[in-house]
């Protein structure tokens, strides 16, 4: 058995965020020498805050395929399904696959998060054999026999600045140290984001995420519901200075006597 080669994908898997949970089992297919098998991961995920489902959680499926290259006794990791069983709407089971190019792809938490509807950015290989950053996202009313449902991507001319649409809107939280640069990865990553935002000058705890495709945030309020992103206060309508704590209720409380005038949005 190629001992170097094992360590490579039980890294592999690692690094994809599958953990080390099927490194036993990768092992042994390997000694026993099967040219192709499957490995099987069952995985739950709470449902943040879901109306009236306090414990109810996602189940997730993954069936990760390993292959023997024709050639040499190398194995590599070519391809895995996912299979999502969600808490809430919609119940019915969804899958999809999502192909491995030599050790690098889509990872586990960026496929839930595909297959739960959001978008993730990611460094992709073109035909042409160039690098491109875009932003990728499941189509479901187009279904593919093979693969699934279609994948839908956003860069080149859509020149979508995720900083800059974070910055048009208010997040208190924003002050905190580091916590940009870690929303940023978050949001890259297709996550549904915990923060706090202003609606019509009142502070709302709910979550975002990213809508690539019309270049915004999504908005949806603690019991996952939906916020129009037009409903959102913006930083245009407070001034600049609306992240500082010591300014903010002073500030709020003008721009909502504005409104009560007739001079504001």
């Amino acid at each position: 058995m190629n001992e170097e080669n094992l360590r490579h994908l039980q890294a592999n898997l690692e690094y994809l965020g599958f953990g080390k949970k099927l490194n036993t089992s990768l092992r042994y297919c390997i000694e026993f020498g099967l040219p192709r098998f499957r490995m099987t991961l069952n995985l739950k995920m709470p449902v943040p805050n879901p109306k009236n489902w306090p414990d109810h959680e996602d189940f997730i499926e993954y069936q990760l395929e390993i292959s023997k290259d024709s050639d040499n006794d190398k194995y590599s990791f070519i391809w895995y399904d996912l299979y999502l069983s969600k808490a809430i709407k919609p119940y019915e089971m969804i899958n999809q696959r999502f192909f491995i190019n030599n050790g690098k792809g889509i990872t586990a938490t960026e496929s839930y998060n595909m297959l739960s509807g959001r978008a993730v950015n990611k460094d992709v290989m073109l035909k042409n054999g160039r690098t491109a950053n875009l932003w990728l996202k499941l189509s479901f009313t187009e279904y593919l026999a093979v693969n699934g449902y279609a994948i839908r991507s956003y860069g080149g001319n859509y020149k979508f600045n995720l900083a800059a649409a974070v910055d048009r809107f208010i997040f208190p939280e924003m002050e905190e140290e580091g916590l940009k640069n870690r929303l940023m990865k978050s949001l890259k990553r297709g996550d549904l984001q915990r923060m706090c935002f202003f609606t019509s000058g009142r502070e709302v705890q709910g979550f975002i995420t990213v809508d690539p495709q019309f270049e915004t945030i999504e908005f949806y309020d603690h019991d996952l519901e939906p916020v129009p992103s037009h409903l959102i206060d913006r930083k245009t309508v407070y001034g600049k200075t609306m992240g500082s704590t010591r300014n903010k209720d002073a500030l709020l409380n003008e721009a909502m006597d504005e409104d009560k005038k007739g001079r504001g949005r």
